[in-house]
């Protein structure tokens, strides 16, 4: 059976001198392997359309459930990606997430959609703005996998939490949100500021278009790394290769 599908790049494997092996994730089906052959060696167009990070249409053959592609037709490639390491190392990570998190055999085109943002902010942008874009999608996934961060009511008592500039706020990771004063306990607690807690709820509304448009002073983003190293840790239980490579750059702390 030959099927088309919506689908970026998140690893690509040389198999011998001409043979490739690709991982898509796809709107419609998830995760998927697919076999590429020659399109090392004699394809050219088979070559650069099976990029880490290339998005398009891939026609492909399925038996069961196994897949072998037959063409691509990319939409986008991101190649300023590859232009810096840095840049290159929080999009590799962004596939590598996403890669882990996505299932076979179910698609979510919400993660996907997601994922093409993030790696369309990066391709634009500079290696300073590289953590910020990080932290963005992290937060959104954790939303597209249905892990949203409570943040407009105590997640104890349920009392309604209202934004004040000169408020600090008390976020409990196991119960995924805000603790007001009075339910506070000796628990793990994470302490955010007022414009911190402004900017998640941001982060867990704003229209794709316009999610990863904002800029932010280092203690926001101190906060908002620490919230999301917590939560990723706690609800996504994986570790990345990606990040220790990026912190042996001496990117990360």
């Amino acid at each position: 059976m030959v099927i088309k599908v919506d689908a970026v790049v998140v690893k690509e494997y040389v198999v011998g001198e001409s043979d490739k092996y690709i991982t898509l994730f796809t709107r419609e089906y998830g995760i998927i392997q697919v076999g590429a052959p020659r399109a090392k060696k004699f394809d050219k167009g088979l070559a650069s359309g099976t990029e880490l990070f290339v998005y398009g249409e891939f026609v492909l053959t399925q038996y069961k459930h196994t897949y072998k592609l037959i063409s691509v037709e990319p939409r986008y490639t991101f190649h300023h990606l590859r232009e810096n390491l840095v840049i290159l190392s929080y999009a590799s990570y962004i596939a590598e997430f996403v890669s882990e998190v996505a299932t076979e055999s179910s698609g979510n085109s919400e993660l996907l959609t997601l994922m093409l943002y993030a790696l369309h902010s990066l391709n634009k942008s500079s290696e300073e703005s590289a953590e910020r874009i990080r932290r963005t999608f992290e937060m959104r996934a954790l939303v597209v996998l249905g892990f949203t961060p409570e943040l407009t009511r105590c997640v104890s008592c349920g009392m309604s939490v209202e934004g004040d500039e000169y408020a600090t706020y008390t976020f409990l990771v196991e119960e995924g949100g805000l603790c007001c004063k009075k339910c506070r306990s000796m628990s793990a607690l994470i302490t955010l500021s007022y414009t911190t807690w402004y900017v998640l709820n941001y982060i867990r509304l704003a229209p794709y278009k316009t999610l990863f448009n904002f800029e932010i002073k280092p203690y926001v983003l101190q906060e908002m790394a620490r919230l999301c190293d917590e939560m990723v840790a706690y609800y996504i239980e994986k570790s990345f290769k990606t990040l220790e490579f990026i912190k042996s750059l001496g990117i990360l702390s």
